[in-house]
């Protein structure tokens, strides 16, 4: 196995493939009506090996790029700047710094903000609402959760979220909620918990500081947190019956008309229950649940999908793009030294070593193959 920079650039594209294919199925609402959530969850952890899982293979095939990849690396090895003999400054270094300086940034920024986000709620006190803390007690019971979890109730809170890993914060608006609505939040908060969505969010987010020029990355985590709002109301769906759905989505509701609340934007790693505010995604989460559209499709055409996307993903590694250049000499000596005019031959004994125009070693030779290949060249004695 070995790495170069056309294995990166290979990995690379694939990741974009498998990118647009998770956000083009994710707003394809027939997609859920034949195929499960876990098909979109395979894509995603797909994209993610994909770009940090990298490698060649030994009998990887190499595919020749004349026009793209050409011209990429042409313009990639302009040389801008020629600051010594040993050293020439080219675009491709200026893409890497300019590259590496917005990473610093977007990953300062992200940092920062989430440290602050969190320390901010865990500061805060956690809710004396009796009802409140009986209903996440009883759901906590009820999902097998035991982790502790502390509640907050914040006026300028515009969606219910979950945010913390270890030590787990679920804040609430100042919402007049009724007991099922509160319980159906909590088990949807707690399903993201359990089923380690913050985890997800947070590689998610480091992708993101890596690959900032990159719009397609912004587009991709948008539909990530949709895809984890999903997969959270399948698994709610399989807990509650009928009339406590009915209650649930009443809860998401007044989380909607509650949008006028001017929200700071809550950390990368938050899950909120209603933080997209794209009236699409909220519709298709509500014929999702309405119809019962959760429910066990048909698993083995699910498997065959899912198979078939592994295939895919392992067929990536079996080809490399490079750029098209054309043979050297040396390409078509084997890989042997080219010896030209200016070389020269040193006779000693019965040996003819061959040396080069700055009397380097080059290789010893007979003299028949100087007969059959190398009469061009002089031939001095060693004492000359």
């Amino acid at each position: 196995m070995g790495i170069n920079i056309y294995v990166i650039f290979t990995s690379f594209v694939w990741f974009n493939f498998f990118m647009v294919i998770t956000i083009l199925l994710r707003k394809k609402r027939a997609f859920y009506k034949y195929f499960s959530i876990y098909t979109l969850l395979t894509l995603i952890v797909l994209c993610i090996l994909k770009i940090f899982v990298i490698f060649e293979l030994p009998f990887t095939l190499s595919i020749d790029s004349t026009n793209i990849m050409t011209a990429i690396q042409s313009i990639l090895k302009y040389r801008i700047l020629n600051i010594n003999t040993a050293f020439n400054f080219y675009v491709g270094h200026i893409f890497i710094m300019f590259s590496l300086l917005g990473s610093i940034v977007f990953a300062y920024k992200s940092l920062s903000n989430s440290f602050k986000t969190y320390k901010f709620f865990n500061s805060l006190p956690k809710t004396i609402n009796s009802d409140i803390n009986k209903i996440l007690f009883d759901v906590q019971r009820f999902t097998n959760f035991r982790r502790e979890i502390k509640i907050i109730v914040h006026k300028k809170i515009k969606s219910p979220a979950v945010l913390g890993y270890f030590k787990p914060i679920i804040i609430l608006p100042q919402i007049d909620f009724t007991y099922d609505e509160i319980r159906g939040i909590f088990i949807h908060e707690i399903t993201h918990c359990k089923c380690k969505h913050i985890i997800l969010k947070l590689i998610i987010e480091f992708i993101k500081i890596l690959f900032w020029w990159n719009p397609l990355v912004y587009l991709f985590s948008n539909e990530v947190d949709n895809i984890l709002e999903f997969h959270a109301d399948k698994k709610l769906s399989a807990l509650l019956n009928e009339q406590e759905i009915i209650c649930y989505l009443e809860g998401i509701v007044k989380v909607v008309k509650n949008n006028h609340i001017k929200q700071n934007k809550l950390y990368s790693a938050a899950l909120g229950l209603v933080m997209n505010d794209n009236k699409s995604v909220i519709e298709q989460r509500f014929l999702m649940l309405g119809e019962r559209r959760y429910t066990e499709k048909q698993t083995l055409k699910n498997r065959i999908v899912i198979l078939i996307l592994i295939l895919l993903f392992l067929i990536s590694y079996m080809f490399v793009i490079q750029p098209y250049s054309e043979p050297t000499k040396e390409d078509y000596n084997d890989g042997a030294p080219v010896i030209t005019e200016d070389y020269y031959i040193v006779k000693d004994k019965n040996n003819y070593t061959i040396y080069d125009n700055n009397g380097d070693f080059v290789q010893i030779t007979s003299l028949e193959e100087i007969e059959r290949n190398f009469t061009y060249l002089r031939i001095m004695e060693e004492n000359q």
